[in-house]
């Protein structure tokens, strides 16, 4: 292996959440009496939870806060006078019950369990992500799971990245060591937080995002089978 410790993101770096954020947005939605074609307010609220979390990721915001807001902005937007709570609550819901793994997510985890200590770092909400962790039966594959929801503290920050490698050293005893890599598809949470945490960082960009030319991760790939030359895995 080229690392001790690797570091991964949840959200569109193991798991779909394009695809399961459209069936919790049209479920949720529809349950609320709003029955508009998906195509027609997606790119809305793909919006709008972008200026959200960007928000929580700079700080000014708490996860309770924009888990709300998002909904206030999108429902002004659509002219729909559901309770965004209540929507809120809902969406919530479904989106921890929607697990869709990325083809190819599985496998790489079976590549790497037991060779290399293995962390899961991500932003995002406790429910959300522990309920995908079980459902997916991946949440096993992690020495510890760093979930920025519960540490109070959210990449780019890179006291979360700190906060993860001091538990996965703890969990992971006499196997961890100093070459750690961040693997993400956020440029901002994870490429420029693995920066600031001063660890080598693979910006994996499979939605084919034009690049930043104020981050520069490491290593940039497409796909998962670029990743196992990086990491050593042959």
């Amino acid at each position: 292996m080229h690392y001790d410790i690797v570091l991964l993101d949840a959200d569109d770096t193991l798991f779909d959440f394009h695809r399961a954020e459209s069936v919790a947005l049209e479920e949720s939605l529809s349950a609320f009496g709003y029955t508009a074609p998906l195509d027609e307010y997606l790119g809305a609220f793909h919006r709008i939870n972008a200026e959200v979390w960007r928000a929580y990721e700079a700080g000014t915001s708490t996860s309770e806060e924009i888990r709300v807001r998002r909904f206030v902005l999108l429902l002004s937007e659509l002219g729909h006078d559901a309770d965004p709570h209540a929507l809120s609550e809902m969406y919530v819901s479904r989106l921890g019950r929607a697990a869709y793994l990325l083809p190819g997510a599985r496998e790489l985890l079976d590549a790497l369990r037991g060779v290399v200590p293995l962390g899961l770092v991500t932003n995002g909400i406790s429910e959300v992500q522990r309920s995908r962790l079980a459902l997916s039966g991946v949440g096993e594959y992690f020495d510890s799971v760093t979930i920025s929801d519960e540490a109070g503290i959210q990449k780019p920050d890179p006291e979360i990245f700190r906060m993860a490698l001091e538990a996965l050293r703890a969990a992971a005893g006499p196997r961890s060591g100093d070459r750690v890599i961040m693997i993400g598809d956020g440029l901002h949470s994870d490429i420029r937080g693995a920066i600031a945490a001063g660890i080598d960082s693979c910006w994996f960009n499979i939605r084919g995002a034009p690049p930043n030319p104020e981050i520069s991760a490491t290593y940039t790939v497409s796909g998962y089978d670029e990743l196992y030359p990086i990491l050593g895995l042959g």
